[in-house]
């Protein structure tokens, strides 16, 4: 996973927050390129005001030099901060998230960092409809900031055993954690949720009685701890603090119960549908998770996810 181009939205007229420094610290540390960009909420009423006034076009110039400008302040701030990055602005008109993944396939970003914590809400579910579209139809990896911290001392990578054809993209997932871990000096976890969903299926048509499930349960559950220490063994010779952990519940609820206990400072989800409908999920199961947890969150794709937005 190259973390070398970072794409980092910010809105009109909000303030580059302690919450940021969680990404440029780690785009220091590799010397990656940083583009801030500012998308300019196209408004559909505009055009027809410009029908009975010359000054509306003027006004719209005058938005886009000013938060260029603005943009431009912040690069001069942030680069006596963080020397290392070669720092970039642009300014869009649009749709906010359709034009943040424009510009994110347009300069080749990596990764997108996006701001979803919201002073004003005391509860999980922080992250808004354009950082929910942005997880559900983007290409390359979205970054949602929420801890208001520059340090990342505990990952959490959630991983889903359930196919067997996920094994590689469990395996990048891996990757994407021990990559962060080395820049971030943190400790990585790969975490599996799971319950036997069968059972009720195999208690009536089977007769399975309790012993029967024990033992089945018991079995997969040594199966799965396999399959998740054999995706570390790859970083065995990392010097990244690495552990399993098998959770047994609904993985909706047993996972961000675990990790608000557990003081987890970012978790990586694979977002991958099911469901059939091409590029327009990231799978109910991680959509739900993601909206109970406070932490920061990183999800990604698999390689063969074309965004909707591209119309392919």
């Amino acid at each position: 996973m190259n973390l070398s181009r970072l794409l980092v939205p910010i809105a009109p007229d909000q303030s580059i927050n302690q919450l940021f420094h969680q990404a440029f610290k780690s785009a220091n540390q590799r010397s990656s390129h940083v583009t801030l960009l500012t998308v300019i909420e196209e408004l559909a009423e505009l055009k027809e005001i410009a029908h009975y006034s010359s000054k509306t076009l003027d006004a719209l110039n005058r938005a886009t030099t000013a938060y260029q400008d603005t943009l431009k302040q912040h690069v001069q701030s942030l680069s006596k901060q963080y020397p290392n990055i070669q720092f970039h602005t642009h300014i869009r008109i649009g749709i906010p998230f359709i034009e943040i993944l424009k510009e994110a396939k347009d300069s080749n970003a990596s990764m997108i960092v996006i701001d979803s914590h919201r002073e004003e809400k005391d509860k999980a579910c922080q992250r808004g409809s354009s950082t929910l579209n942005l997880m559900r139809k983007s290409e390359v990896p979205i970054w949602s900031l929420s801890l208001d911290s520059t340090n990342v001392n505990h990952i959490v990578a959630a991983i889903d055993l359930t196919n067997q054809d996920d094994d590689e993209f469990n395996a990048r997932i891996v990757a994407l954690g021990i990559e962060f871990c080395s820049v971030a000096g943190a400790e990585l976890t790969l975490c599996h949720a799971w319950r036997l969903e069968s059972e009720g299926f195999l208690r009536k048509w089977n007769g399975y009685d309790d012993l029967d499930i024990a033992l089945l349960s018991e079995k997969m559950r040594s199966e799965r701890i396999e399959r998740l220490n054999s995706l570390l063994m790859p970083h065995a010779s990392s010097p990244i603090v690495q552990h399993v952990k098998l959770l047994e519940g609904e993985p909706r609820d047993i996972l961000p119960s675990y990790i608000a206990d557990n003081d987890i400072d970012l978790v990586i989800l694979g977002s991958l549908s099911r469901t059939g409908v091409a590029g327009f999920l990231m799978g109910n199961t991680a959509e739900s998770m993601v909206n109970k947890l406070n932490c920061s969150v990183l999800t990604l794709k698999p390689d063969s996810f074309k965004s909707p937005v591209f119309g392919r």
